[in-house]
């Protein structure tokens, strides 16, 4: 019996696939750290308060340049849904601070940046603050 080199091509495809499934899954059930920055201006105090289904981290609350840091690791039904309330000068926005759906695969630390325009998210691999919600 003559084996291609075709075969042996597909037959090591097909052995590494499931490789490349846990991989992935197992980076998206490891821990995962959400910061949250106040960067208002001086004087502007920022409050926070993040929790899940099954988390609440309380109120917090940080003057100009604090951040707040919270970790967690995802739940195996890929589920895991982390939301923030943020309050300052009288005004209350929502944050999505972790989505698995949309984070998944992006930095392992989602660092957030609260100004009075919009909160923006840091891309590790361009290393600037790039996601930027302007629905204020």
């Amino acid at each position: 019996m003559v084996i291609s080199s075709n075969h042996i091509l597909f037959f090591s495809l097909l052995l590494l696939s499931p490789l490349v499934v846990v991989s992935h899954t197992w980076s998206a059930l490891t821990y995962r750290h959400v910061y949250i920055r106040n960067d208002l201006g001086n004087g502007t105090l920022l409050r926070i308060h993040c929790k899940d289904q099954n988390n609440d981290f309380g109120v917090q609350k940080l003057n100009y340049k604090e951040e707040f840091k919270f970790q967690f690791k995802p739940n195996f039904w890929g589920t895991t849904l982390y939301f923030c309330a943020l309050a300052w000068d009288r005004k209350v926005h929502l944050l999505i601070a972790f989505d698995l759906d949309r984070d998944v695969f992006f930095c392992k630390d989602l660092k957030w940046s609260v100004n009075k325009y919009q909160t923006c998210l840091f891309n590790c691999d361009t290393q600037m603050y790039e996601q930027c919600d302007h629905n204020y």
